[in-house]
């Protein structure tokens, strides 16, 4: 078959357009999501994604994750991204479960608006999710998390909405909207400075409130090459709000990231 046949250009096309974003942000900590369908199977991808180098930060980063996910048919998955947990459902259209994941913490900048501010470590997040999808097209989920943060009691609660669509023969479109709401741990660790920051950072002492910490809205396009290839690339805008958005530490309240993901199911 030649490198460049007419079968292969919507392909090339799709790659192209979006290999210049270099990736959405990508799933590196464990996300508590729980399984994407409720049957057995697993799927090896790789994906280039750019994001801010932390949450409200102007400096972009550019990263090659590989991730491995697999479900059992009893409910059990495991995997890089999302964690380890249990689905106690078998209905389809309503998923719900436990899971733990990873929060992997943040390092501090030798300079920028994180000198001086110190690292925090990584966490094991322990998670709830719920999930209720009542047909092809629509998708409701929430995802509630607790333990991350430097004291390890940082608490969020996710929840978004997604609607995706056949546009062409093997290319579907999804589109979603998600606010994530935080504890006044999770949002002192990741938006406050509290006395001795201040003194090292010469960021002011600020204390933010427990309250909603970001809105998104997401755009992804997947081409499905071979009945167990698929090609995806996406657009993600994320606005901090409230005490998140006014912290000293953020430099970027708004941040566009995207990516481009190639996986292989089986």
């Amino acid at each position: 078959m030649p490198f460049l046949s007419s079968k292969n250009i919507p392909l090339w096309v799709f790659a192209l357009s979006f290999a210049s974003l270099a990736g959405a942000q990508s799933a590196a900590d464990g996300d508590v999501n729980g399984p994407d369908r409720p049957r057995e199977g697993g799927k090896v991808s790789v994906t280039v994604s750019s994001k801010a180098d932390h949450s409200g930060s102007d400096a972009p980063g550019v990263g090659v994750m590989p991730s491995l996910e697999y479900q059992w048919a009893n409910g059990w998955y495991a995997g890089t991204n999302r964690g380890v947990g249990y689905n106690f459902s078998r209905d389809p259209a309503l998923q719900y479960g436990l899971g733990l994941g990873l929060d992997l913490g943040r390092k501090e900048s030798g300079t920028g608006a994180l000198a001086g501010m110190g690292s925090m470590d990584p966490k094991v997040e322990y998670g709830v999710f719920l999930r209720y999808v009542p047909d092809r097209n629509w998708r409701l989920s929430s995802v509630l998390r607790y333990g991350s943060g430097d004291t390890g009691q940082g608490a969020t609660g996710n929840f978004g909405a997604n609607y995706a669509m056949d546009i062409a023969p093997q290319w579907r479109l999804d589109w979603g909207v998600a606010t994530t709401w935080a504890n006044s741990q999770s949002m002192q660790s990741n938006f406050g400075v509290n006395a001795t920051q201040s003194q090292q950072s010469g960021h002011s002492v600020y204390s933010p409130t427990s309250g909603l910490r970001d809105v998104s809205s997401s755009l992804n396009l997947s081409y499905q090459v071979a009945p167990k290839i698929s090609l995806s690339g996406g657009l993600k805008a994320t606005s901090l709000i409230g005490d998140a958005k006014n912290s000293p530490i953020v430099t970027s309240p708004q941040n566009v990231s995207g990516s481009l993901s190639v996986g292989y199911a089986f």
